[in-house]
């Protein structure tokens, strides 16, 4: 439970703070609410019934985002026109 409640603060935290600072990419908050999620997770531990499926999937998001923006330093237009 207390898993949940700091998840849910950071998140307060990050969404007003990015917003102020004026960032408006969808990608940049998808990151750090991965960075945020597995922060909680490795700190706090909490038991799992069921497999992590929200893990894999922000994973997973946050693989494509990073490869996305690698290769945009790489002068690679892959998905950008």
């Amino acid at each position: 439970m207390f898993f949940n409640i700091l998840l849910a603060f950071m998140i307060f935290i990050t969404v007003p703070s990015l917003t102020a600072l004026g960032e408006r990419r969808i990608d940049v908050y998808i990151s750090m609410f991965t960075l945020e999620y597995f922060i909680a997770l490795s700190v706090l531990r909490p038991r799992r019934r069921f497999k992590d499926i929200l893990a894999y999937t922000l994973l997973i998001a946050f693989t494509i985002i990073v490869t996305i923006r690698v290769l945009e330093v790489l002068e690679w237009k892959l998905l950008t026109p």
